[in-house]
């Protein structure tokens, strides 16, 4: 038999790694509900006209596509944005702002390599039917309360405007067919460095003179208000780019105003893939160890919703990239914080002491106390190794002599003193020892 492995890309998740997936996908959605999103779903295969409807070169090079059993063309979601797009569209009358989360996974087929699979956890935000930059503004500040919660320092968003890439390629003399290909080579400057983006756009077919206007301009960033002055005086003349650093303004009068200016770099290097963005795009950080790309990402996309046949609807969101905040989360503070701790651990002694052990262990359980009976015919000695092991703070040990008494040991796992409890108050003693009354 071929030894079995997981399919190329994909993983496992098990004991710490899970408990801080759970834990990170609880806080994002308790922070969506404090800032008033409601949930939504969607499935996790949709129609490939519908996942096409996006556009863009790399979204058939990277989507799980393929023809099912009715011959029909379908694929894996890659993101949780394009089915919330083909809701809307397809549910017109929502009430308008729609504010909703969703927490799921998505697949992408692109290369696998470190903090980066091809299937993968996302945490979204989105607020459908205005254009507002505030609205954008507030899908960061949810990103920025959820990177405070659970990671406390080390991290930044950097921000840029769609509209201010397209002035700087007008500033530049560069024509609206090309200006996308500048785009896509910009967005690789953390990749290949400012040498590989010349090249690329010499192989774009851009010219010397304006490869290097680009070049200097995508070294413009800063935080604040202050920052955005110099946005505007490399685009004043073009319309477009100065909507978008007015754009920009708006939004950094916000974060000067919320104290988290010090969180945000203004970036005109910023790209993320602009065949999807209209507007202000953001890209989140984690500034130490371990390096796993970008932590949370989005922008505002106003005409992806038309794009599937609904009106025409602003929309502007955010995703929360779990899956490597998982990486992050477990090196900062290893995987013991996260150990679930237990209640109580019932050991019977011998088989025939199941059947006490059980009732005891529904009788805590409806009290509210988690609780686990052994079920492995142990001796003491290895219950008690295993009551550790489960990071449990009390151990019942459930023997012949004491049952035959109406009663059992319970052993504090951290004092380690043993004492005889009474079966009929046991979940009263319980109660009270846990602090749970």
């Amino acid at each position: 038999m071929s030894e079995m492995r997981t399919v190329r890309g994909m993983r496992d998740l098990m004991g710490p790694e899970m408990q801080v997936k759970n834990y990170l996908m609880a806080t994002a959605v308790e922070i969506f509900k404090l800032y008033g999103y409601e949930p939504l779903d969607s499935p996790v295969m949709e129609l490939w006209e519908t996942l096409s409807a996006k556009g863009g070169e790399e979204v058939e090079a990277e989507t799980f596509k393929f023809t099912d059993k009715g011959e029909r063309e379908v694929g894996l979601r890659f993101d949780l944005t394009v089915p919330l797009a083909r809701i809307v569209a397809m549910n017109p009358h929502l009430p308008k702002p729609f504010k909703r989360f969703a927490v799921g996974k998505a697949w992408r087929y692109d290369r696998p390599q470190a903090g980066r699979y091809r299937e993968f956890e996302q945490a979204d935000v989105d607020i459908v039917g205005t254009a507002n930059p505030a609205a954008d503004a507030e899908v960061v500040l949810i990103a920025l309360e959820f990177l405070k919660r659970v990671l406390g320092s080390d991290y930044m968003i950097r921000i840029n405007n769609r509209k201010v890439l397209r002035g700087m390629t007008e500033k530049a003399g560069i024509t609206d067919d090309l200006a996308y290909e500048c785009f896509r080579a910009i967005d690789k400057l953390d990749k290949i460095g400012r040498d590989g983006v010349l090249k690329e756009l010499d192989e774009r077919g851009i010219g010397k003179k304006q490869s290097d206007f680009l070049i200097d301009a995508i070294t413009i960033k800063g935080s604040g208000t202050k920052a955005l002055e110099k946005f505007r005086e490399l685009l004043d003349g073009s319309e477009i780019g100065i909507e978008g650093v007015d754009e920009l303004t708006l939004m950094a009068e916000i974060f000067e105003e919320s104290g988290v200016s010090d969180l945000i770099v203004f970036d005109m290097s910023l790209a993320r893939g602009l065949d999807y963005y209209t507007g202000p795009v953001f890209e989140g950080r984690y500034l130490g160890k371990p390096t796993v790309g970008s932590i949370l990402g989005g922008g505002r996309y106003d005409h992806l919703i038309e794009k599937f046949g609904g009106q025409s609807t602003p929309a502007t969101g955010i995703s929360l990239g779990i899956g490597r905040l998982i990486e992050v989360v477990l090196a900062r503070v290893g995987g013991k914080e996260f150990t679930k701790q237990l209640d109580v651990f019932i050991a019977p002694i011998k088989r025939p002491m199941l059947r006490y052990a059980t009732s005891f262990q529904t009788g805590l359980i409806q009290a509210g106390l988690s609780c686990e009976v052994d079920l492995m015919d142990r001796p003491l000695k290895k219950l008690l190794q295993q009551a550790d092991s489960k990071n449990a703070r009390f151990t019942v040990i459930v023997g012949e002599r004491d049952i035959a008494k109406g009663e059992v040991s319970v052993r504090n796992m951290t004092s380690k003193e043993t004492e005889q409890v009474k079966t009929e108050v046991l979940v009263e003693y319980f109660i009270k020892a846990l602090g749970k009354d």
